[in-house]
Formats: C-alpha cells, structure tokens, sequence
C-alpha cells in the first residue's frame, strides 16, 4: 500500500461516531484495529482508514465468576500474556497464541481485527471450543456465540465487533494442536478439544477443527462418542474416527483431502490423549 494512497484518514471517539463511517462505507474505505493486515496488501481503491483505537476498548476484564472480557483492541501478546487467560481451561488460550504469527505480530494485531476479518485462523477453532461470544455494534449492541457470528456471516455484513467473551469454564480442560509446514506458515489443520469433568467423570465436550480448509467445523458426533465413552482408551480412538467421518475437507495447495481426513483423527486423538492425561480421566 504506497503512502501517498491514502486521502483521509479519520479516529473517532465513540461507537456512534465509529458506526456513522462504517454504515456510509463503500469500497474505498477500511477499518483500522491493529493494522497489521492493511501493512500487508491493501487493494489500490482503498483510500480511506478509519481508525477504531479511540473509540473501542483494549481491557481485558474478568468477573468474580471467572467470565473473562476481552475488548477489541486487545492485542494478541496482550491476551496470551494474561494471568487469568493463562489459567483458563488448562491455559490452551496462552499456549495457542504462541503459534499465532510472530511476537511482532502478535505485538500489534488485536483480537477484534483478527476474528472480523474472518480468514483461516488458528484462534477461531478454540473460541469455539470455549463457547465465547461475540459482541457487535449496528447502532445497537448484539452478542452471540461466535460459531453463530460466522455461520450467520454476520462477520460479512457492515458492523464494528466491539468484544469477545469468555464463559467461566471451571471444569474444563483443554488441548490445541496443528499441523504446518513451518512454524510461522498458516497450518495444514488445526483441532482444538475441550473436555469438562465432574471429578474423572466427562460431563461435556467440545471437539472443533479448522483449516479443512474452512474456519471452523464441529464434530459433534465425535463430541457424543468422548460424553458417552468417557476418556478410555477405546472412547478416545472411537471419537477419533468419528471426528474423521463426520469432518468434510478439501484439497489445496498445502494438503490434499485425504491427508487433511487422515489428520483429523491423528490430531482428536492426540488432543484427547493429552486431555485425558490433564484431566485425571480413565
């Protein structure tokens, strides 16, 4: 993007101030969190920025229950280095981030940014997995989980995402994995698994894979088989198939299908074995 292609560039201090740029926006026109995609590639007719750092909230806050609120502008490094984020299902958040990019990235890309713009991610498949929600502005205020904020392609329709919510998840422990050519390349696959325990005892489960090559896909057939099986030796090789029967994938430039299929049993498994290890099951 050359400098000289911008001709305004606005910063404005409240949502309603904000929501005015975005509900008049044409082509010309992209909102700035981070910026760390627009340093990337910009189309040549985008000659506008709006700068959304005055008018949403970086915090990250956490409610006596444990509900953790992460605003927008919240910085990637800012969320993995979190105390509370650190300890939040078994800290698979924390340990995550650490394969999101590079520390400079990490350093400026914000949350907000990084969910709205809705390409392949490794952060989206474990928000998922913890039941976050997602918080956006139209002129009013909507929240809804986020698989709802893709599955809707609400994501795709003017609006500004103004904070992520996690749920207290008390009992829970979780495991992330992914598959990549390089540390810093996007991945082949990604699975993300979260198990709740009421003692040794599975009470609920999440299993969610991404870059199939899609965002994100459920197994919730696999999810059954882990509530029903427990984690036992068997359950867990069960749910492995399961999650490779029912998860559909592609071929692209980095993976055919049938890899990607063959992946995602190796990477339930191994997600659950970990779990299982975490979390004192059978």
């Amino acid at each position: 993007m050359s400098r000289t292609q911008i001709a305004e560039y606005a910063r404005p201090e409240s949502l309603n101030e904000a929501w005015g740029f975005v509900a008049a926006a044409g082509p010309s026109m992209r909102l700035v969190a981070g910026g760390s995609d627009l340093t990337i590639a910009s189309p040549p007719e985008v000659t506008r920025l709006v700068d959304l750092s005055g008018a949403l909230s970086n915090e990250i806050r956490v409610t006596a229950d444990g509900e953790i609120n992460i605003g927008a502008m919240a910085t990637l490094s800012a969320i993995a280095e979190h105390r509370t984020i650190a300890s939040h299902a078994s800290g698979v958040v924390a340990a995550m981030m650490t394969d999101v990019g590079s520390p400079l990235l990490r350093n400026t890309a914000t949350i907000g940014g990084h969910l709205a713009r809705g390409k392949l991610s490794d952060i989206i498949p474990v928000f998922i997995a913890l039941d976050a929600e997602a918080t956006t502005y139209t002129g009013e205020l909507h929240t809804m989980t986020l698989a709802e904020y893709y599955d809707d392609a609400v994501n795709k329709q003017p609006h500004i995402l103004t904070n992520i919510r996690l749920p207290p998840l008390p009992h829970a422990t979780a495991a992330f994995l992914r598959l990549s050519r390089t540390a810093f390349d996007f991945p082949i696959i990604n699975a993300c698994c979260r198990v709740d325990f009421d003692g040794d005892l599975v009470t609920d489960a999440r299993i969610v894979l991404g870059a199939t090559p899609l965002r994100s896909q459920r197994a919730s057939a696999a999810e059954a088989v882990v509530t029903a099986a427990d984690l036992t030796p068997d359950g867990i090789a069960a749910a492995a198939e399961a999650a490779r029967a029912e998860i559909t994938t592609k071929g692209g430039w980095t993976a055919s299908a049938e890899y990607r299929t063959h992946l995602v049993a190796v990477l339930v498994e191994r997600c659950l074995r970990q779990i299982a290890g975490d979390g004192g099951a059978a």
